[in-house]
């Protein structure tokens, strides 16, 4: 009886035995990789700096990334201004932008948007710039061209009152060229319409905006709505460059005589997404928000 106590007795610390040896470190199951984490969060543009001081902000709605408004440098000033640009929604789709300036000498913008059926484009556009006089004030009507096959944007011609006239009398043409999805020049043609409303070429005075040598990485601003960046860009064409999705490595901006052309490099640092943090140059540093 005794005999066999002891024989159980050592059969059960040998399969205790057994438990442990197989109780170890080197269990498969701790080896298997942690799953993965998914796709990195939709994120969209809040703030372009220089040496800690603030140039661009974007503030946009917490869930879809909406902008609301936007603040960045009145270039038509000479000191350190701001246009405050206030977005305007009807259906989801951007139908009014108005930028004001924090200098009174300059024109507060309405831009009045007409979108396509996808919202994604503009069909056509109004705008008045408001100035301290009628004569200062500007009244234009824009009418958009669209390539049929590629969908992009080839063609802006805005017509304009200006000086407190009642009738059009004043055209800007604004030609795009690209190179794949980014814009590459435009072309801005200013001057007279002729007796029946056309643009009358011959008038013409001619300025160049030249976007050259893209990058293949993320543009921050193909975080925010095309249609924000065109009324923009219409304030000052030299923003164009923005409703490109790629990013721009330097910019070649030919103005009328006896303006001297000018020419920007642009040198850029990213982050593990491809997005734009630092544009070294001009000691640039862009912040995103996570939507």
């Amino acid at each position: 009886m005794v005999k066999n106590y002891f024989l159980k007795m050592f059969a059960g610390i040998a399969f205790l035995g057994l438990l442990t040896a197989c109780n170890t470190t080197s269990d498969p199951t701790e080896s298997i990789p942690n799953p993965d984490d998914g796709p990195p969060p939709k994120r969209v543009l809040a703030k372009v700096s220089s040496n800690n001081m603030s140039q661009e902000d974007y503030v946009t709605t917490a869930v879809t990334g909406d902008l609301q408004t936007a603040v960045s440098k009145d270039e038509s000033f000479a000191g350190s201004a701001y246009y405050t640009g206030t977005v305007t929604y009807t259906n989801k789709n951007i139908t009014k932008i108005k930028f004001v300036s924090s200098a009174t000498s300059s024109l507060v913008y309405e831009f009045n948007i007409v979108p396509d059926a996808t919202g994604k484009k503009i069909y056509n556009a109004t705008s008045t710039a408001t100035g301290a006089t009628p004569s200062a004030s500007v009244v234009s009507d824009y009418a958009f061209t669209y390539d049929p096959v590629t969908n992009r944007l080839t063609k802006i011609l805005e017509k304009r009152k200006e000086a407190g006239i009642s009738a059009y009398n004043k055209f800007i043409n604004y030609a795009f060229v690209y190179s794949g999805e980014n814009v590459t020049q435009v072309v801005c043609s200013k001057g007279l319409l002729d007796i029946n409303g056309s643009p009358n070429m011959g008038t013409a005075v001619i300025s160049k905006y030249s976007f050259l040598n893209y990058d293949a990485q993320k543009s921050p601003y193909s975080t925010l709505p095309t249609a924000y960046f065109i009324t923009r860009s219409l304030i000052n064409p030299a923003q164009f460059y923005k409703i490109s999705p790629n990013n721009p490595t330097s910019m070649f901006i030919e103005l009328p005589a006896p303006a001297t052309p000018v020419n920007t490099a642009q040198s850029y640092s990213y982050d593990n997404q491809g997005y734009v943090v630092v544009e070294k140059n001009q000691n640039l540093t862009f912040t995103y928000k996570n939507l």
